[in-house]
């Protein structure tokens, strides 16, 4: 089977990176987002690295997620309880007083049982999910009146990693919407709830940035979600200069299925897309795009880590690469596989399936 590396010094170590760079005094600031599969590092694996330097909250996708790692983290946010409509990981979800449900829309305060903890999520100019900021007052009347618990308001800066002044304006708008929320609170009874609106880019940029000088401390963020950051990988324009050296943790290993030795100007695989310019050794490999892979066509070009090169066209169960050795890292570092399909490294990360074996280093 092919099999997934997590070297857990790297992930050590991007983690005191990150916690240098944006809460070298508050480390409990830094949270940790697991949502798919961990981005496809494996939820269980990456979840206990994270409980070992002590991170405290952490933002997974649905239910069953949340009730996988439950135990590591003393808060759990389901950041999407609505996708997996079963009701009972719901209940037992419930009843585990860590876990919260984000609340994107106003209806959905209507279908939670009474006591249920939530974090409410506001749109603050992303414009993809959350509450607009002018039904807060209707939202904290229905929180109430359904006896909900408000652990947490938050939003989704959209733009940390671009060059631009939307970045700040729609920190703005949250600097507003937090305002309003501690009045909210305040005429309602409610404890301030805890604030949140930054990714990796985003809390890097914030803390280095003359923008960051709240009018109170009560107004600043209680955490950061940090995604990306943890795994290795930072997606920032690069005209943004943000000053932080972070690891790739995962490699993706493959195992020989066969060889054949092949004469030049034979052909290989489906439609025979690949012809060989010399007399070589082909082998077969245990992974394809039934695993997640990215399916490998004519016309692009990658290789291994060790430079041996895939063969165009990876098939559902396996690919075929110009080389006799037994064992082969893919890559060890995904950037080259995003560039190739003309994507980002969260795509080809969290396409990866949850079968695919872990191993910790």
């Amino acid at each position: 089977m092919p099999f997934l590396q997590i070297n857990s010094h790297h992930f050590f170590a991007n983690y005191q990176a990150l916690r240098q760079k944006i809460a070298p005094n508050n480390p409990e600031k830094l949270a940790i987002v697991l949502k798919d599969n961990a981005y496809g590092h494996g939820l269980k694996e990456i979840a206990q690295l994270a409980n070992n330097v002590k991170i405290p909250s952490a933002f997974v996708k649905n239910t069953k997620e949340a009730l996988e790692i439950h135990s590591l983290f003393q808060h759990i946010t389901i950041l999407y309880p609505q996708t997996l409509p079963d009701e009972a990981l719901l209940k037992e979800c419930l009843e585990k007083p860590n876990l919260y449900f984000a609340v994107a829309n106003l209806d959905f305060l209507n279908l939670l049982p009474k006591g249920a903890k939530i974090e409410l999520k506001v749109n603050s100019g992303m414009n993809r999910n959350g509450i607009c900021p002018t039904d807060l007052p209707l939202a904290f009347e229905k929180i109430v009146q359904n006896q909900l618990e408000l652990v947490g308001i938050f939003t989704h800066n959209g733009f940390g990693d671009d060059l631009g002044s939307e970045f700040f304006t729609q920190q703005d708008n949250f600097l507003q919407i937090k305002k309003e929320s501690l009045k909210l609170c305040e005429n309602f009874h409610l404890s301030k709830p805890r604030f949140h609106s930054l990714s990796t880019s985003g809390a890097l940029r914030i803390k280095n940035s003359p923008k960051n000088q709240l009018d109170s401390p009560e107004l600043s963020d209680d955490l950061y979600r940090i995604g990306i950051g943890f795994y290795g990988y930072l997606c920032a324009d690069l005209i943004l200069e943000i000053p932080i050296r972070l690891q790739p943790i995962a490699s993706l290993w493959v195992n020989k299925i066969s060889s054949l030795s092949l004469k030049k100007s034979q052909r290989i695989g489906y439609s025979g897309v690949s012809k060989l310019d010399r007399d070589a050794i082909v082998s077969t490999y245990d992974i394809g795009y039934g695993d997640g892979l990215f399916r490998l066509r004519e016309g692009m070009e990658l290789c291994t880590k060790e430079g041996f090169k895939i063969l165009p066209r990876v098939s559902m169960d396996c690919l075929s690469i110009q080389s006799h050795h037994q064992c082969l890292c893919l890559f060890d570092n995904v950037w080259e596989w995003a560039k190739a399909f003309n994507t980002i490294p969260y795509e080809i990360l969290s396409h990866l399936k949850p079968h695919i074996p872990k191993q910790i280093l």
